[in-house]
């Protein structure tokens, strides 16, 4: 068996909570519970989360081209039993999410998504899992440092993706160094930037060091990683401006935090290290 597939294999495993069964389809049409002035509202029995399902291992369709598998799915499923209302995702493109948010189309999202002090202005966040960052590329390519490594290199990323701004900033840096500026291409989603890497078009790809772990699983000839990058941050679930669903769900993640049910679904995808004590609201560092 494969390293990917084991690691999928895992992801089915039970911690407590796999018989939570929380199942979705990759295009959920349960919407959210919505009040008389049309408001989305916090007390219904689904909650709908945003999702993209190419970010893996956080949330992907697993092999029956239907169920939602990854961390967040798991987290998710803990959190339901918290809450006491069914987290359900809803997929989405990653560059969507926020304004869906904001437009009242999702109640929250559970995604790869950084707190940033720009994103707090449109939404709110809930702070759950400290950020590693590192790059990846093919395994005969030189080891990359961090940011200011990459004048002149043809990096992918997914459109919507944070590091956007970074290499923009990166780049501007090499300009003023009379050095190459980065070459930049976005893709559709993290999969489509993977297959861009893979076949050449690309040379590296910045990237979520979890995420990076799931892709090498699979190419563990051919692909590594190195170097790193903003490393002080978090990932976090976001949910629209003074959603009263922000506080239950910063409580549902203590009470798994306290209970130990974080810390074994950390530790059945290989990210112990990316445990943060506390659940905070809006902690952005950046």
């Amino acid at each position: 068996m494969s390293p990917l597939a084991k690691l999928r294999r895992t992801a089915l495993a039970g911690v407590g909570i796999a018989s939570f069964a929380l199942v979705a389809t990759a295009c959920s049409t349960t919407p959210a519970s919505t009040s008389s002035d049309g408001e989305s509202t916090t007390d219904a029995t689904v909650i709908v989360a945003a999702a993209d399902p190419s970010l893996s291992p956080y949330n992907f369709i697993g092999d029956d081209g239907s169920t939602w598998e990854g961390i967040n799915i798991d987290l998710a499923a803990a959190l339901s039993e918290e809450l006491g209302s069914t987290v359900q995702f809803e997929s989405a493109g990653f560059d969507t999410i926020i304004p869906g948010l904001a437009s009242g189309r999702y109640d929250m999202a559970l995604t790869g998504m950084f707190d940033t002090l720009e994103r707090e202005k449109t939404v709110d966040f809930v702070d759950y899992l400290a950020a590693k960052n590192n790059f990846l590329t093919k395994d005969s390519y030189r080891d990359i440092v961090d940011m200011d490594d990459l004048c002149g290199v043809n990096v992918g990323i997914p459109g919507g993706a944070l590091e956007a701004s970074l290499l923009a900033d990166a780049s501007t840096a090499c300009i003023d160094a009379d050095q190459p500026a980065i070459n930049v291409s976005e893709f559709a989603d993290l999969d489509a930037t993977i297959l861009a890497l893979i076949s050449g078009r690309i040379d590296v790809t910045p990237n979520d060091s979890a995420a990076n772990a799931y892709v090498l699983a699979s190419n563990e000839d051919t692909l590594k990683v190195s170097g790193g990058y903003l490393n002080e941050g978090y990932f976090a679930a976001a949910f629209p401006k003074d959603s009263e669903l922000t506080s239950k769900v910063q409580d549902a993640f203590t009470a798994i935090i306290e209970d130990g049910t974080y810390a074994d679904i950390l530790d059945k995808w290989g990210i112990a290290d990316r445990a943060i004590e506390e659940a905070t609201l809006n902690g952005a560092t950046f």
